[in-house]
C-alpha cells in the first residue's frame, strides 16, 4: 500500500480535492461538470481577487471561442451545486460587467492520503454490487460488492483526509481505465460493436411538457451516428417508433432488432433548460458502456445532440480511416456553426461563418457547410450587418457551390430560394427552389419557414400560416422557428394570435429578440403603443440591431411622439455613417416617415430601398405599416416593379 500527499482547498462545509478533481460537501460527493469544476478551481486560486470574464473564459476554454453565455451558465450551475443563488452570495460574488470573485475564507492544505488496491477496496462490504469488466478479455463483467462508507461519521471531519472517498475515486479511475482499455481492444476485434438502436427517450417532465423532445433528440442521435460512422448499422427511426411509450427491456429490443447495443435516455424540461440522461448499453455483456448527464439551455439543443453523439461514438471505440475522420470533424464543426447561426445575433452569425469555414477547410467537399455559409450571409443582410450588395452575392456563390457538390441538398436549395426572392426578385424560380428543398427533405424546418415568408408576402395567408406551423412542429425546441409563426400571424392580420405566440416564447426565453420584435409589431397594430415601445426598447438592448432601432422609431411616430421619432432617424444616419458603419435598411426609415404621415419622404426612402434591393421591400404588399400609402399611385407602381403583382 503506497502513500501520497493530497492537496485540497477547504471553505465552509466544502473540500476540493485537487488530485481527484472532486468537490465534497462533508462526506457527500457534489457532482460538477468539468467546466464548472475548472471555474471553481480558478476562482479558488484567485481567492479574494476579481477574475475578469475574459481571463476566466481563456482559462476554462483555452484555444476555443465561446460566448459569454457559456460562462454564465456554468457559473449558475456551480452556484446551485454550492447551494447559493445570484442574490444570496456566500461564495461567488458577481462583479457587474467585469467578472467574479470568491469571497468566502479559503484554506489550502496538504495531508497524507493513501492509495488502495482494487483487491483491498472490493473486500469492503456493500449492499449494492457494481459491475467490473474483465480487462484481460472480452468476457462479461463480474459482480463485485463494494462499500466505501465507514461506520464512524466523524471520519469525514474537515481535519482528516477523506480516505474512503479517495479510495472510491482511485478505484473508479483504475476500473475506468482498465475498462476502456478493454473496450479499445474489443473495438479492433471482430467482436466490436457494429450495430446499434436508439430507443425513444422517456419524458420525465411534470405534466409531460417535454414529450416533443423524445422523438427530436432520438431521431437526431440516430442520424448523427449514421453520419459519424457509415460502417455502423443504425436501426432507422421509423422502426423504433413501435417502441415509443413502452416500458421495454433493452435485451428484448436487441434480440428483436439483431443489434449489439442500444442507447436509452430520459429527458426532463425545467423552464428554458433541459436535463438529459443518456446511456449506452452493451447487450452482449448486459453492461453499461457509458452514461452521462447533460444540463443545457434549450437554445443549445444542437450542441447537446452533437455532444451525446460524439460521446457515444467515442465510447464505441470504432476505428476510422483518414477520410472518415475528416468527415466526422467537418460534421461536428457544421453542427456548431448551425447552433451559432440559429442565435441570429451579429456575434452568432460571425461565429457561424468561422465554424462553417473551418468545416470547409477540413473537408472542401462538405456541401452542407457551404449552405451554412450562405445562410449566415443571408441573415447578416437581414439584421443589418452587411448591405444586400455585399451579403447576397457571397450567399449565392456559397449556395451554388453546395449544389455543385450535391444537387439534392435541401439546405442549399432553401438558401438559394431565399436569395432568388429577396435579391433576384424572381418569384417563379424562388418557389421552384422552395419546392425542391421540401421535396428532397420534407423535415428541413428552414425550408418551410422561409417558404411561409414568401407565401405571406404574396397574400397567400392560409398557406403561409400552415407552413409556419409546420416549421414550429419540426423544430419545437427552436425559439426562432416558434417566433416566426408570430411574424406570419402578424402579417396575416391575426394580431391576437401573434401576441399569444410571442408571449409563450418569451416566458421561456426572455432574450429572444425576434419574439420581442413581432410582439411589439402586433401591439402596435392594436394601438397598444406603450407596450410596443417597451418591447422594441428591450429588443434593441438585447440585439443592438438597427432594425430594432427603426421599429422603435416607427412606434414613436405612430403614437404621436414626433420628436423621439425624428431623433431616431438621426441616430440611424449616425449609425450608418459612424465608425461602426452598420447597414440601415431604407425600408425601415421609410416606415418611420410613414408613421409621421410624411408620404413624400416615405416614398423617397422606398425608392432607395428598391434601388438597393432592400430585403424588406418584398413585404411591402402586406406590411400594415404602409397601409395608408396603398391608394397612392406610386405605391402600386412600386409593387409592379418589385414583382409583387402581375
Amino acid at each position: 500500500m503506497s502513500e501520497r500527499i493530497q492537496e485540497f482547498y477547504e471553505f465552509g462545509r466544502f473540500r476540493v480535492k485537487l488530485d481527484d478533481r472532486v468537490l465534497m460537501r462533508e462526506h457527500e460527493l457534489v457532482p460538477l461538470t468539468p467546466k464548472a469544476f475548472d471555474i471553481l478551481l480558478t476562482l479558488l486560486e484567485n481567492d479574494g481577487r476579481i477574475v475578469q470574464k475574459d481571463d476566466l473564459m481563456k482559462k476554462v476554454w483555452p484555444n476555443t471561442y465561446v460566448e459569454e453565455g457559456n460562462l454564465t451558465q456554468n457559473v449558475s450551475l456551480l452556484r446551485k451545486a454550492l447551494g447559493e443563488s445570484a442574490n444570496d452570495t456566500q461564495f461567488i460574488e458577481t462583479i457587474p460587467r467585469r467578472g467574479y470573485r470568491f469571497v468566502a475564507p479559503v484554506t489550502r492544505a496538504e495531508g497524507n492520503g493513501k492509495t488502495i488496491s482494487v483487491e483491498t477496496a472490493v473486500s469492503l462490504h456493500s449492499e449494492a454490487p457494481v459491475e467490473v469488466t474483465n480487462v484481460a478479455s472480452d468476457q462479461p463483467p463480474a459482480n463485485v460488492a463494494v462499500n466505501l462508507a465507514p461506520s464512524n461519521p466523524s471520519f469525514f471531519s474537515r481535519r482528516l483526509p477523506a480516505i474512503a472517498i479517495s479510495c472510491a475515486a482511485v478505484l473508479m479511475a483504475i476500473l475506468g481505465t482498465a475498462y476502456f482499455a478493454g473496450r479499445s481492444k474489443a473495438g479492433a476485434s471482430p467482436n466490436a460493436i457494429q450495430s446499434i438502436a436508439v430507443l425513444p427517450f422517456v419524458d420525465e417532465s411534470p405534466g409531460g411538457d417535454a414529450e416533443f423532445l423524445d422523438d427530436s433528440i432520438a431521431e437526431s442521435l440516430a442520424n448523427s451516428l449514421t453520419k459519424l460512422q457509415p460502417q455502423l448499422r443504425v436501426v432507422p427511426r421509423s422502426v423504433m417508433e413501435s417502441y415509443k411509450g413502452q416500458n421495454v427491456d433493452p435485451r428484448k429490443v436487441g434480440k428483436e432488432l439483431n443489434v449489439r447495443a442500444v442507447v436509452t435516455g430520459r429527458v426532463r424540461r425545467h423552464g428554458d433548460y433541459i436535463s438529459i440522461q443518456a446511456e449506452l448499453i452493451d447487450l452482449e455483456s448486459v453492461s453499461q458502456i457509458w452514461g452521462q448527464h447533460y444540463d443545457r439551455r434549450l437554445a443549445d439543443i444542437l450542441l447537446i445532440q452533437e455532444e451525446i453523439s460524439r460521446d457515444i461514438f467515442e465510447n464505441l471505440r470504432l476505428k476510422l480511416n483518414v477520410e472518415e475522420q475528416k468527415k466526422l470533424e467537418a460534421y461536428r464543426l457544421y453542427l456548431k456553426g448551425r447552433n451559432a447561426w440559429n442565435k441570429r445575433t451579429p456575434e452568432g452569425l460571425e461565429q457561424g461563418i468561422d465554424y462553417f469555414q473551418q468545416a470547409i477547410n477540413t473537408d472542401s467537399n462538405y456541401a452542407p457547410a457551404y449552405a451554412g455559409l450562405a445562410d449566415c450571409y443571408n441573415m447578416q443582410v437581414i439584421y443589418g450587418v452587411h448591405q444586400p450588395k455585399d451579403g447576397f452575392p457571397k450567399a449565392k456563390d456559397a449556395a451554388v457551390k453546395a449544389l455543385d457538390i450535391d444537387e439534392t441538398l435541401a439546405e442549399a436549395h432553401t438558401s438559394l430560394a431565399f436569395i432568388k426572392f429577396r435579391w433576384d426578385r424572381d418569384r417563379v424560380e424562388a418557389e421552384r427552389e422552395f419546392q425542391l428543398a421540401i421535396k428532397y427533405k420534407p423535415t428541413y424546418a428552414p425550408a418551410h419557414q422561409w417558404y411561409s415568408s414568401y407565401l405571406v408576402a404574396l397574400e397567400r395567408f392560409d398557406e403561409a400560416v400552415a407552413e409556419a406551423k409546420r416549421t414550429s412542429e419540426l423544430e419545437p425546441l427552436s425559439f426562432t422557428a416558434s417566433s416566426h409563426l408570430g411574424w406570419i400571424y402578424y402579417l396575416a392580420g391575426r394580431n391576437d394570435e401573434a401576441i399569444a405566440q410571442c408571449r409563450k416564447i418569451l416566458s421561456l426565453e426572455p432574450n429572444s429578440f425576434p419574439a420581442r420584435r413581432y410582439l411589439g409589431l402586433a401591439y402596435e397594430q392594436k394601438g397598444m403603443y406603450p407596450q410596443a415601445i417597451e418591447e422594441f426598447d428591450r429588443g434593441l438592448k438585447i440585439s443592438g440591431s438597427p432594425l430594432m432601432l427603426a421599429l422603435l422609431g416607427h412606434a414613436y411616430a405612430a403614437s404621436g411622439k414626433r420628436a423621439e421619432a425624428q431623433k431616431i432617424v438621426t441616430d440611424l444616419h449616425d449609425l450608418q455613417e459612424g465608425p461602426a458603419q452598420r447597414y440601415v435598411s431604407p425600408y425601415t426609415v421609410a416606415a418611420i416617415y410613414a408613421g409621421l404621415n410624411d408620404k413624400d419622404q416615405s416614398f423617397k426612402w422606398l425608392e432607395r430601398a428598391f434601388e438597393e434591393r432592400d430585403v424588406w421591400l418584398m413585404n411591402l404588399k402586406v406590411d400594415p405599416v404602409f397601409a395608408k400609402l396603398r391608394n397612392d399611385k406610386r405605391f402600386q407602381d412600386l409593387l409592379t416593379r418589385a414583382g409583387l403583382r402581375p
